[in-house]
């Protein structure tokens, strides 16, 4: 046994992540202690929290998801102890619990409740298949043809999920082109970066677009599912039409004709059926959230429960669901409030680097998070600037929130920058080199193209905020 414990503390002291975590910790601490007198202790604590995220979520010492929870027992412990800094009563550690059920995370888990049952039915390779067979054999519109659909189905599905069968999908296509034929790996490359694309469109899409809904209701400032649509799917449609042509261009294609045929083995019984009423029902209760007045939380909770109800969905796909994911995001939303209520963030936006207004401020935050993303998760990189972005009283706050969460997801250029990156470079199809300048491409151009929208983006926030 002592033996054991021996060999376990050398092995320990042996691990890059055991100094990581010290250094980050040795980081954290000084940061907090280096701040002006001016600062206030509980601002001191909320910024050792902040520090102490960044370096872990950075580097990945521990899971995304732990990193998250230790978020939160920190700002309990450090913020909202009775009698503490924050001089809170014995239900203080609440302000810290309540995100986890706020309507953001209900509405992603509804999310992927919905992905869940569309790809265990097999709907999604229906819906695939129907789309692609719209597409002809011109390789160009091959390639239009399988974005188009990756895009769609990041809209509703996790990005993650749909860029996994989408990759299985495209791989008998590329095993029947020439292995000399540059337009496999543009064919390969077009699946992540249209997953990453068609995140933007929906808010379920992709996580930072929850982590800035959330934390704009927080503020006050509420945007329905249609509302985000209006902004998000012409974006998206504009970023799919110049990523295809750029890789079109760039991995040219050395026959004038390709073929891919793709269907469901399942049969259209009773339950897919079932399936397919429910889905469409849910979609169209988050489209017109507007106009009958349930909350799309509510719509997602309602679609899982009747999922359950029905037995559709077993105890089994539930325990499946990415619940790492929500517990990052309850991490961040955590993260944000714990800033919020200790004055860290006012203290932070009254820095002379944020006096910039407008479009140059917008500019230089859109590109920090753009670049963040490309070298961590782009779910923690919203975390930690939105609530800083936000909380600017220069700056339109609802403008800030979600230019720099579009941001997010226009990280491209590596492997490690998103999870449909990674999924398409593990594949074997695609070398990092590959990816790296049509993804550096793609992402200033879809920075340039958000920074010319910025104008329009300001007049659809003057209807939302007063």
């Amino acid at each position: 046994m002592g033996q054991d414990v021996v060999n376990f503390v050398r092995s320990m002291f042996r691990s890059a992540a055991f100094w990581k975590a010290v250094l980050s910790l040795i980081l954290a601490l000084a940061v907090a202690m280096l701040l002006p007198g001016s600062v206030s202790e509980a601002a001191r604590r909320a910024a050792f929290v902040f520090v102490f995220a960044a370096a872990f979520w950075s580097m990945e010492i521990i899971p995304l998801y732990a990193t998250s929870l230790l978020v939160v027992l920190l700002n309990i412990f450090l913020l909202a102890r009775p009698g503490g800094v924050l001089e809170m009563d014995d239900s203080g550690y609440q302000t810290f619990l309540v995100p986890f059920a706020s309507p953001v995370i209900m509405l992603f888990f509804g999310g992927f409740v919905l992905a869940t049952v569309l790809h265990k039915y097999e709907l999604d390779r229906a819906i695939a298949g129907l789309l692609l067979r719209l597409f002809g054999t011109r390789p160009f519109w091959v390639m239009a043809g399988m974005m188009l659909t990756t895009a769609f189905l990041s809209m509703w599905m996790s990005n993650t999920a749909t860029a996994a069968m989408m990759i299985g999908l495209v791989r008998p296509l590329c095993q029947q082109l020439d292995s000399d034929d540059r337009f496999r790996t543009g064919l390969v490359l077009s699946i992540p970066f249209s997953a990453n694309i068609g995140g933007i469109a929906t808010p379920v899409g992709s996580p930072p677009n929850a982590i800035a809904l959330g934390i704009l209701t927080q503020h006050d400032i509420h945007l329905n599912f249609l509302d985000w649509m209006q902004m998000g799917v012409p974006l998206a449609l504009v970023l799919l039409v110049i990523t295809a042509l750029i890789l079109v261009l760039m991995y040219p294609p050395k026959h004038r004709r390709v073929e891919l045929t793709l269907h469901s083995d399942q049969p259209f019984d009773l339950r897919r059926k079932a399936v397919t009423g429910i889905t469409v029902g849910t979609v169209l209760l988050w489209l017109t959230s507007g106009q009958h007045g349930i909350p799309e939380a509510l719509v997602g909770l309602l679609a899982a429960g009747l999922y359950a109800a029905l037995n559709l969905l077993d105890k089994e796909d539930f325990k499946n669901l990415e619940w790492d994911v929500l517990i990052l995001m309850w991490g961040g939303l955590a993260l944000g409030k714990g800033m919020e209520i200790s004055g860290l963030s006012e203290w932070i936006v009254s820095l002379p680097v944020f006096e910039a207004e407008g479009l140059l401020l917008v500019g230089v935050a859109t590109l920090v998070a753009i670049f963040m993303s490309t070298v961590m998760s782009n779910t923690a990189t919203a975390t930690l600037m939105i609530p800083i972005m936000i909380a600017i009283p220069a700056a339109n706050p609802m403008v800030l929130a979600i230019t720099v969460a579009l941001s997010c997801s226009f990280a491209m250029a590596l492997p490690v920058s998103t999870p449909p990156n990674a999924i398409a470079f593990a594949s074997r199809m695609i070398r990092s080199r590959d990816m790296l300048i049509p993804g550096l491409l793609i992402s200033l151009i879809s920075w340039g193209i958000l920074l010319a929208g910025y104008d329009m983006m300001l007049g659809f926030a003057f209807k939302f905020i007063d």
